[in-house]
C-alpha cells in the first residue's frame, strides 16, 4: 500500500533494511551478553531473575521483528502482484 501512494521508495526500503540488520546484530550480541553474566557473573538470585527478564524481553523483541519483517514481505508480494496484475 505504501508502495503504491509512493510514501516510500525503494532506497528507503534498503535504509529499513539495513537499520533492521543492525537493530537485529545489536540484540543478538546483547543476548550473548547477558547469557555470559548469567553463567559467570550472577551472584544473587534476584540478578538472575532480572538478567532473565531481560533476555526475555529481547528475545520478544527479535521476534516481534521477526514477525514484522514477515509481515511487511507478504505485503510486499502481494502489492508487486497486484501492480503487475494492474498493467
Amino acid at each position: 500500500m505504501l508502495l503504491k501512494q509512493g510514501k516510500i521508495r525503494i532506497s528507503n526500503l534498503k535504509e529499513i533494511w539495513k537499520d533492521y540488520q543492525l537493530i537485529k546484530r545489536l540484540v543478538d550480541k546483547r543476548i550473548d551478553s547477558l547469557k555470559d553474566t548469567l553463567v559467570y557473573s550472577v551472584d544473587k538470585l534476584e540478578q538472575l531473575h532480572y538478567i532473565r527478564g531481560q533476555i526475555k524481553g529481547l528475545e520478544s523483541l527479535l521476534q516481534d521483528l521477526n514477525d514484522l519483517q514477515k509481515k511487511q514481505e507478504q505485503l510486499n508480494d502481494k502489492e508487486l502482484r497486484d501492480f503487475k496484475g494492474s498493467t
